[in-house]
């Protein structure tokens, strides 16, 4: 739980730096930023309304060997989301949008909590910043667990994703995020609340005009209400150590994975 809490906070400062810098450079809060760790800022909205308005959608897929405590246990997860921007402030620094979403994981040993499917539709509110975002959304989820349960339930969330120095830009040198989610996410665990975030820092060893070689450290924590194993976690470094607070399971290692992400809007500006 220290550890936890320590993780947390590091965080939780990295955002509110990410914020203040923005405040600084920018004091009126334009433009939109992808959902992706992998894309840049965009700029500001400008012209008509619908600029602001659309379909947009965003995608992503993560495999690889993730988790050091699960040897060997190769791991897929995906996540779809299609939303409808139904308001739109005019610079677009704040949308309300119903979503329709669809996430699955698998892995190749089994685990109960790594095989499941979970579609959910859901409406969020976003704040825009010019290096981030902020949402507080609802949506009815439903999981099924391959290898259990199954169960439908609304739930409550707010998340936050920010970066800096997107990787895409040629001048950027330390490219990096941070996110942090909460809420009760998880159907099947009914009434547990969920709390998780992520900061990553990369640096640009070499580039080239198609692709940039970027070492990076990261560091990743859970934490729930109610004390599942899977779910109180931590794995920090540049390669990889995870520790598990519950079971006090610790275990270091190499982690090699690929991570494909996409998002766009059919209607309004490209992003």
């Amino acid at each position: 739980m220290k550890h936890f809490l320590i993780l947390l906070l590091a965080i939780f400062v990295l955002t509110l730096t990410a914020l203040a810098q923005e405040r600084s450079v920018q004091p009126v809060m334009q433009g939109s930023v992808s959902a992706s760790a992998q894309e840049g800022t965009q700029p500001a909205l400008q012209g008509s309304v619908l600029d602001a308005v659309g379909l947009p959608r965003q995608g992503w897929t993560t495999v690889g060997n993730l988790s050091p405590i699960e040897h060997n246990d190769f791991y897929s997860q995906s996540y779809f989301e299609q939303d409808a921007t139904a308001f739109s402030t005019y610079s677009g620094s704040i949308t309300v949008t119903p979503f329709i979403g669809l996430g699955l994981s698998l892995d190749t040993k089994g685990y109960d909590w790594n095989n499941s499917i979970k579609p959910r539709v859901g409406i969020k509110v976003n704040k825009y910043f010019h290096k981030g975002v902020v949402s507080i959304g609802s949506a009815y989820s439903y999981e099924d667990r391959f290898q259990s349960f199954n169960s439908g339930a609304l739930t409550l969330f707010v998340q936050d994703w920010f970066g800096w120095q997107s990787v895409a830009d040629k001048k950027s040198r330390f490219p990096g995020s941070t996110w942090i989610e909460a809420g009760n996410l998880v159907p099947v665990e009914r009434g547990n609340v969920l709390e998780l975030g992520r900061v990553s820092q990369g640096f640009v060893a070499c580039r080239s005009s198609e692709a940039a070689l970027v070492p990076f450290v990261e560091a990743t924590v859970f934490h729930d209400s109610q004390g599942f194993d899977w779910d109180n976690r931590a794995t920090v470094g540049g390669g990889v150590h995870e520790t598990r607070f519950r079971s006090g399971l610790a275990a270091s290692g190499l982690s090699v994975f690929t991570t494909f992400s996409f998002n766009w809007n059919l209607l309004g500006q490209p992003r």
